[in-house]
């Protein structure tokens, strides 16, 4: 999963990795059951916080992007019809 932080940027930084998280998600970049790297993976890949990153997990768990599977990780969530109807506001 590719994510670019802007510094000059006026969204939070979390706000920002959510946003493309959940495009990469709605636009099929990152598909149906993908493992998502762990929250500190992420926030090592790009130099944040873990609390940063858990933030966005938490988020996008909670919008039904991503679930959580304890032992395991995080994965893109199987399609469902919000999913679905989000997809098609954001085209």
């Amino acid at each position: 999963m590719k994510i670019v932080i802007k510094n000059k940027s006026e969204l939070p930084i979390y706000e920002q990795i959510k946003q493309q998280m959940k495009a990469q998600i709605l636009d099929g970049t990152a598909a149906e059951d993908e493992q998502l790297p762990s929250i500190r993976q992420l926030a090592r890949d790009l130099k944040i916080s873990v609390i940063t990153t858990t933030r966005v997990y938490n988020d996008l768990s909670d919008e039904g992007f991503i679930i959580s599977v304890a032992g395991k990780g995080y994965f893109v969530a199987p399609s469902n019809n919000e999913l679905l109807r989000e997809r098609m506001l954001y085209e």
